[in-house]
């Protein structure tokens, strides 16, 4: 029997665009942490669930830390430097997003799923088997 629904196709379409951008964003994460938007470095503190912004000329934080989600872990700049995207490794886990010339995050965290860093978090009281 064929069918013209489409509604639960797209919705595993964008189910797999989120997860597709988490796995980008926690990528390039991994591999610029500190991430930076010159002339700052962005830094994670896991445990107070802030960023903490640095000077990279003077090598001195900026300001008051950034609140974003729970244990934030990986950082990725877009290539224009007016963005930062801050994986929140919880349950659920989320994206945080940071506007670089107000260093205030915009909008609510993404939702991306269980774990957006890659594995249990041991914090969380999980361990992988």
């Amino acid at each position: 029997m064929y069918s013209n629904s489409n509604n639960g196709s797209r919705a595993a379409s964008a189910r797999g665009f989120v997860a597709l951008f988490a796995m980008l964003a926690m990528g390039l994460g991994l591999m610029a942490r500190p991430a930076e938007a010159a002339p700052f470095a962005y830094v994670t503190n896991s445990n107070d669930n802030t960023v903490s912004v640095i000077d990279t000329a003077s090598n001195k934080a900026v300001g008051t830390p950034i609140p974003v989600g729970n244990s934030p872990l990986g950082v990725a700049v877009t290539p224009d430097g007016k963005h930062v995207f801050v994986t929140n490794d919880a349950n659920p886990g989320t994206v945080s997003v940071i506007d670089t010339a107000t260093n205030t995050v915009v909008g609510t965290p993404i939702p991306v799923g269980i774990f957006p860093n890659g594995s249990p978090s041991p914090r969380m009281g999980n361990t992988p088997t």
